[in-house]
C-alpha cells in the first residue's frame, strides 16, 4: 500500500489529570471527622488535666482562701467503714424505699447513720510552708438525745477498709480523735498526742473520721486546730449545705415504726410473696428475733 493510501491513526484523548488528594471529597469527610474527634479528645484530656491540676497550680488557685482549705467532705456508706444500719426520718418516702434502697440513704433520702458515721475529710495547704493539723474535735452542736426511731434499714456487708481511720465517741464527754488500728499497738490512742499531719502546699490529704455512739442521737461539727503563718488557728468543719454531722445510737427493736429485714435471708412476705423490700413492724420483728427465727412468716 503506498504512503498515499494510509489511514490517519486516531489520536486518544489525554487522560485527565489526576484530581490532588487534598482536593477529594473524600479527604473533605475524613478532615471534619478527624477535626472533630480531634476537638473532643482536646477537652476530654484538658478537663483531666484541669482535674488532676499539679500542687502549685492547685494551690495558686486556692491561695486567697486562707492557709487550709477544705475541698470535700464526703459520706462513706459502706459497712465496715461507715453505719451498721440506717434509720429513715418520719415521713419519709416509703413507696421509695419499699422499691429500692438508695445507695447512699444518709445522702439521698436523708437518712441517719445507726452505730457510726464515717467520712473523708479532703485538705489542702497554700502556703510555701506546709501547714501543720495538730489537733481535730468533734463539737456537739446541742446535748445527745435519745435515738431516733424512724424506719430502719440494714446496711449489708461490702468489705473492709485499709485506711487508717481516725475515731470519736460522740456520745461521751470530752470526746478525742483515736487511732483505730485493729491489733496493732497503737490501737485506741489519742492519735493527736504524739501525731500531727502535716499539709504541703497544694496536696491533697484526705483524713477519714468515723463518730460512734451506743445509745444516743448526736450531732456536731468538727474544729481543726492547725499551725499556719506563725500561729495557732482554729476551722469549723460542717458536712455538705453547712449542716452538722449526725449520727443515733441504736433502739430497742420494739421502738422502730417499721424494720426492712435483710434480702439475703429470702423472707417473704405474708401473702407468699417475695421481695428483696420487705418491711415489717418493729414488735413484729422483735418478736421475731425472741422466737429466734430469721424470717416473721
Amino acid at each position: 500500500m503506498s504512503p498515499r493510501n494510509k489511514r490517519p491513526r486516531r489520536r486518544r484523548a489525554p487522560a485527565p489529570a489526576p484530581v490532588a488528594w487534598w482536593k477529594r471529597p473524600v479527604t473533605w469527610l475524613l478532615t471534619i471527622v478527624v477535626g472533630a474527634v480531634g476537638a473532643w479528645l482536646g477537652a476530654v484530656l484538658l478537663g483531666m488535666f484541669n482535674q488532676w491540676k499539679p500542687a502549685n497550680e492547685l494551690a495558686e488557685e486556692l491561695a486567697g482562701r486562707g492557709p487550709l482549705v477544705v475541698l470535700d467532705v464526703k459520706h462513706v456508706p459502706y459497712p465496715d467503714e461507715g453505719a451498721l444500719d440506717y434509720v429513715y426520718p418520719a415521713g419519709a418516702d416509703l413507696a421509695r424505699l419499699d422499691a429500692d434502697r438508695p445507695a447512699d440513704p444518709t445522702v439521698e433520702a436523708g437518712a441517719v447513720d445507726i452505730g457510726r458515721s464515717t467520712w473523708e475529710i479532703t485538705l489542702v495547704g497554700t502556703r510555701d510552708e506546709a501547714v501543720e493539723a495538730v489537733d481535730l474535735r468533734p463539737v456537739l452542736v446541742e446535748p445527745c438525745r435519745p435515738p431516733l426511731t424512724g424506719v430502719r434499714d440494714p446496711n449489708e456487708s461490702q468489705g473492709a477498709s485499709e485506711k487508717l481511720v481516725l475515731v470519736t465517741h460522740v456520745d461521751q464527754a470530752n470526746p478525742r480523735m483515736l487511732i483505730e488500728d485493729p491489733g496493732g499497738e497503737d490501737a485506741g490512742a489519742p492519735f493527736f498526742a504524739t501525731n500531727k499531719i502535716t499539709l504541703p502546699r497544694g496536696e491533697k490529704n484526705v483524713i477519714q473520721v468515723r463518730a460512734l455512739s451506743a445509745k444516743q442521737h448526736c450531732r456536731w461539727r468538727l474544729e481543726l486546730d492547725y499551725l499556719a503563718d506563725g500561729r495557732r488557728q482554729t476551722m469549723v468543719v460542717s458536712a455538705p449545705g453547712d449542716k452538722p454531722f449526725e449520727v443515733t445510737g441504736r433502739a430497742d427493736d420494739a421502738a422502730y415504726a417499721s424494720i426492712y429485714l435483710n434480702p439475703l435471708n429470702g423472707c417473704r412476705a405474708k401473702d407468699g410473696s417475695t421481695t428483696d423490700r420487705l418491711r415489717i413492724t418493729g414488735a413484729e420483728y422483735a418478736q421475731m428475733v425472741r422466737d429466734k427465727r430469721t424470717c416473721p412468716y
